[in-house]
């Protein structure tokens, strides 16, 4: 379809519907009477509009509109449906300050930190735990490492104490993140996308004697 019949087609849906004025009306009338294939456009079009009036769309039931309006909002958030995103709890796999349980000792690591590696199906997370000379307040350092080398994108992180949100970051193109100027405490750290969310329980972050 062209342009030009495109406005033609356009015109004759204005008329159907009675939205043009009375002059308009008239010409686009006089067209429909010299013109056999805008008078079929005509007749399907009253056709269409007459099924259109008859045809009434039942709602959904309850359950199912809630479901509905979930999954929009969700979308309308930028945001996967949370039945699709993977939650995952990361274990401990490797304590620089105790027989770690891949069987390694924390050889090499500096008194003043401290390293744990937690472990997923999907990625692993390393941590190191610094001691800031300045004013004794902790530095905690990580990269999230996929486990098959695939990439999972962007992660945001936050360190939670308890159900408070402490601080939130972002990793870089290598997955690494930083806090820094942490209290000391045990904390949550919790990696996050639209694909996986990463768990990581009871991060000991403890100034050194």
């Amino acid at each position: 379809m062209t342009d030009s019949d495109e406005m033609e087609f356009a015109l004759l849906v204005d008329w159907v519907e009675g939205r043009l004025s009375e002059q308009e009306a008239r010409i686009v009338e006089a067209r429909v009477a010299a013109d056999s294939e805008a008078r079929a456009d005509v007749a399907w079009l009253r056709a269409f509009a007459k099924i259109s009036g008859d045809t009434v769309i039942a709602s959904p039931p309850p359950d199912v509109r809630e479901a509905l309006i979930e999954r929009f909002e969700a979308c309308a958030e930028g945001k996967q449906h949370p039945g699709l995103l993977r939650r995952l709890a990361a274990r401990l796999t490797f304590d620089s300050d105790m027989q770690p349980a891949l069987g390694l000792r924390g050889v090499g690591v500096p008194e003043t930190q401290r390293q744990f590696v937690y472990s997923t199906d999907v990625a692993d997370v390393a941590m190191t735990v610094r001691q800031r000379v300045s004013d004794g307040l902790l530095a905690l350092d990580g990269q999230i490492f996929p486990v098959d080398g695939t990439d999972l994108g962007t992660f945001g992180v936050q360190l939670l104490e308890g159900s408070s949100e402490v601080a939130t970051t972002a990793t870089s193109d290598l997955g690494t993140f930083s806090f820094e100027a942490v209290p000391p405490g045990t904390y949550q750290v919790l990696a996050s996308n639209d694909q996986v969310e990463i768990q990581v329980p009871d991060v000991e972050l403890l100034r050194r004697p």
